[in-house]
């Protein structure tokens, strides 16, 4: 029997040292839910994972934009369908006014009324936004939505002008020359028809675009659960497990502590016989 060395007592609390990183580690991964929480825990794992989240994140922000996107259409495809009324509104005053049915008094209230809708009209153009953004005075004519991960992953969207220059629709005169304004009306009628159409291509483009980065998105969330999740109920086996053995190997350590007093039992033993 040896007392200088105590080979016992120290593995044992080697098993206990072992047991409480084993234990905390358990802990680490219940209390967080995530079983890689740093490089430590599993280095091929963390880079994986964080390449997986940083490809997440960036999913998660062209969602973001491609949203964004979709607003910033419908913002102007509304305004546009607001012109493209009053326009048809134009046009039936003009055909109302062509009738000698109507006096000249009432003719001149019609025109006025146009007067007033091409100023609306000119309003809605030139004051349509989209945070801050003008949509439909023209400067809106090259715009790109991020719809993607990487640079140049983008979708090229074009408003075209709104504006009564644009529509040709400056100065309108329905009573003095009314088969003007029937064509000029016409012709901005098919203007606004045609921007609201490519409104309505480009929303639905981008709602595919919206659909694929969900899908995507999804599936990375996923694999990168199964990478960095924790499996609870691995851990709380493993946490019952190594606090039981913690305890053991405490009590060991005590036990192969004890293990030198019978050393000195056995000498005073011995002392004794040689009295």
């Amino acid at each position: 029997m040896k007392i200088n060395t105590n080979m016992a007592a120290q593995a044992a609390g080697l098993s206990v040292i072992k047991n409480e990183r084993f234990t905390h580690e358990a802990m680490h991964r219940l209390s967080t839910g995530i079983k890689i929480n740093s490089a430590t825990d599993d280095a091929a794992g963390w880079t994986i994972s964080s390449k997986m989240t940083t490809n997440l994140q960036s999913m998660q922000q062209a969602l973001r934009n491609t949203h964004n996107g979709i607003s910033m259409l419908e913002t102007a495809a509304s305004a546009a369908t607001e012109m493209g009324n009053m326009v048809q509104r134009a046009r039936e005053l003009t055909l109302q006014g062509i009738s000698d049915s109507s006096t000249p008094a009432q003719k001149a209230m019609m025109q006025n009324e146009v007067d007033e809708m091409l100023k609306a009209i000119q309003s809605i153009a030139q004051d349509t936004q989209y945070n801050n953004i003008n949509l439909l005075d023209g400067s809106s004519a090259s715009m790109h939505i991020q719809v993607g991960t990487i640079a140049g992953q983008t979708f090229d969207v074009s408003i075209s002008s709104l504006t009564l220059e644009a529509l040709n629709l400056d100065g309108l005169d329905i009573i003095s020359n009314p088969s003007e304004a029937l064509a000029k009306t016409d012709a901005a009628v098919t203007a606004i028809t045609n921007a609201q159409a490519k409104f309505g291509v480009d929303v639905g483009l981008l709602n595919q675009s919206l659909e694929t980065l969900m899908t995507g998105s999804l599936s990375f969330e996923a694999a990168r659960g199964r990478i960095i999740d924790a499996d609870y109920a691995s851990d709380t086996t493993t946490l019952a497990s190594k606090t039981i053995m913690g305890q053991a190997a405490i009590a060991m350590v005590s036990q192969a502590n004890q293990r030198p007093t019978t050393v000195h039992h056995l000498l005073k033993m011995e002392g004794s016989k040689q009295l």
